[in-house]
């Protein structure tokens, strides 16, 4: 493989590693506020303010979820785009 080829290779792999950092940080902020709302209901169960924060940790959750399935599916695309690239060369 030529310099020019693993510049090419490079560059397509880019995107993909970006896709796949926000996929990770959605995973890991969802991965956190399920543990918490988990442990919160053994342990604040009733608690006005709890209740408060588990409606909207819920909305929250739901959104974020949402985007990671985004950028799940951007990621794949992404994928998909890099090895037709490697394919070709």
């Amino acid at each position: 493989m030529t310099e020019q080829e693993k510049e090419i290779v490079a560059r397509a792999s880019v995107p993909m590693t970006i896709a796949n950092i926000f996929r990770w940080i959605f995973l890991m902020a969802a991965l956190l506020l399920v543990l918490f709302i988990f442990f919160g209901n053994k342990l604040w169960q009733g608690a006005a303010w709890y209740d408060a924060f588990a409606g909207k940790a819920y909305s929250f959750l739901m959104w974020d979820i949402l985007l990671m399935l985004i950028s799940n599916i951007i990621r794949i695309f992404f994928a998909a785009r890099y090895n037709r690239i490697v394919k070709n060369l």
